[in-house]
């Protein structure tokens, strides 16, 4: 089996207030562009600035209710709806983040559809911040979208996430073991074994420090569309396991929503490993997927 390896290195979630933009393209009958949709926790929207050409210059203005310490600054680049429209649409290049003391720094963002980890040349306290397009890479349209924007503290979490295999990518985009800890919750992780409908698969998380954890928080399956609930596999099992070698069976409801699981008692470890003991089938699709997983302290 492929062993996927995906580095995040991602802190404690900074929360976004309020959201304002220098300009928004205008709506259709299908789909909203506003900079709400920055931070929505899903890939498929997206902000879309409404500038003549190419959006240089245009900007979004992010509140956090106060001063906060942010450490990271994380971008999903371009329209992410599917493969299409990412290609369609221009992607910012260069970025100018402004705090609110008015001082800034730039950053070169790469032209592929896969999250940007910004790390800070040092951590910031601000109570907003700007964010302006400087540069982009060209699309087919004239438009520059972003689908969402996180900001993290400089709290230890998940630091990478690995799979016993992966579904390959398409046109709606990647399957990778990243995808259940990158909070958004209409990514997902999809196993790539042909020979199983997902039953002794396994992903682990490893935690960029030894921490206490008492639980978990599983959105099982394709759990951001009910109808796409149905068609995948889903988790029914698991064996939970901990950098100790101590391990825990759990049972999944079967449902498109976040599951709240706790541990029998708080265990202090660097990594959580779960082994799926068995499989809930899907209509249309034998492969088990995942949205998200987020551990509870």
């Amino acid at each position: 089996m492929m062993l996927i390896l995906a580095t995040l290195a991602l802190a404690g979630p900074v929360k976004v207030t309020a959201w304002t933009a220098s300009s928004t393209a205008a709506n259709t009958d299908t789909a909203a562009y506003d900079a709400s949709k920055l931070g929505d926790g899903k890939q498929s929207t997206a902000w879309v600035e409404g500038d003549d050409g190419a959006g240089l210059g245009a900007w979004v203005l992010f509140e956090f209710g106060g001063d906060k310490s942010i450490s990271q600054v994380q971008v999903w680049g371009g329209n992410w709806y599917n493969t299409e429209y990412w290609g369609h649409y221009n992607r910012p290049k260069n970025i100018v983040l402004e705090f609110a003391d008015g001082s800034t720094e730039e950053h070169t963002l790469a032209d592929e559809q896969a999250p940007q980890l910004i790390t800070l040349k040092a951590p910031k306290s601000t109570s907003t911040l700007k964010l302006r397009v400087k540069g982009v890479y060209p699309g087919k349209g004239v438009d520059t979208a972003i689908a969402e924007v996180k900001f993290f503290d400089g709290g230890a979490s998940v630091s990478s996430a690995t799979a016993s295999s992966t579904a390959p990518a398409d046109t709606d985009g990647n399957y990778n073991a990243s995808n259940l800890v990158d909070g958004i919750s209409d990514s997902m992780w999809c196993e790539g074994n042909k020979k199983s409908d997902g039953t002794g698969e396994w992903v682990e998380l490893r935690l960029a420090k030894s921490a206490s954890v008492s639980g978990l928080k599983i959105r099982n399956g394709a759990g951001f569309s009910t109808d796409l609930f149905k068609q995948v596999n889903r988790a029914a099992t698991a064996r939970v396991s901990f950098s100790d070698g101590s391990s825990e069976e759990i049972t999944l409801k079967d449902l498109p929503m976040e599951l709240p699981l706790s541990f029998a008692s708080p265990r202090t470890t660097s990594s959580i490993k779960l082994s799926f003991t068995s499989a809930k089938k899907g209509t249309d699709y034998d492969d088990l997927c995942m949205s998200e997983i987020t551990l509870v302290p």
